[in-house]
């Protein structure tokens, strides 16, 4: 790689590690590239970007940042796989690890927060964000089926009493 074509790779790397809340480090070691392009194309699916980096540029790239910490990370085939939705991002990664060995989270940060494998698996279980909106529609609108539930049964309850006196 010639020195322009690191420079433009470093320059990436700092946009990348800037607009995202959540960057994640992995391994890939021994994953077949079949593997790989599937785990592309989850993230793409899923709003996340995937990006294979190269140790000591990456390294480089977060000196001087506000997510230095994550350079101790950067050891062996690592990449990083980055968005701005936490939950999403958790969840591909450990679900993709679940069933490839060969994918393993080494940690990460979130809002300059370090997070390790474990805080990384807690938020894989956090409800997404179209399930948290959900719930909240299904919150608002139980109230105004219970208010209107009230409101019609006296009127109800009125035409059962008028239908019993003329019957009479």
């Amino acid at each position: 790689m010639k020195r322009e074509q690191k420079e433009i790779f470093i320059k990436n790397l700092k946009t990348i590690l800037s607009e995202n809340s959540l960057i994640v480090v992995f391994h890939y070691r021994g994953m077949s590239m079949t593997d790989m392009t599937d785990l592309r194309v989850q993230s793409f699916n899923s709003g996340c970007d995937i990006k294979v980096t190269k140790n000591r540029l990456t390294k480089l790239a977060l000196k001087g940042t506000d997510k230095s910490e994550l350079s101790d990370l950067f050891d062996g085939p690592t990449a990083i796989a980055y968005s701005n939705d936490p939950v999403q991002l958790t969840k591909l990664l450990t679900n993709f690890a679940k069933n490839n060995s060969n994918l393993v989270i080494l940690g990460g940060i979130m809002d300059n927060e370090i997070l390790t494998v474990e805080k990384i698996e807690i938020l894989s279980k956090l409800p997404s964000l179209e399930e948290i909106r959900a719930q909240l529609i299904g919150l608002i609108s139980t109230p105004a089926q219970k208010i209107a539930s009230v409101l019609t049964a006296p009127s109800g309850d009125l035409a059962r009493v008028f239908n019993a006196y003329s019957t009479k």
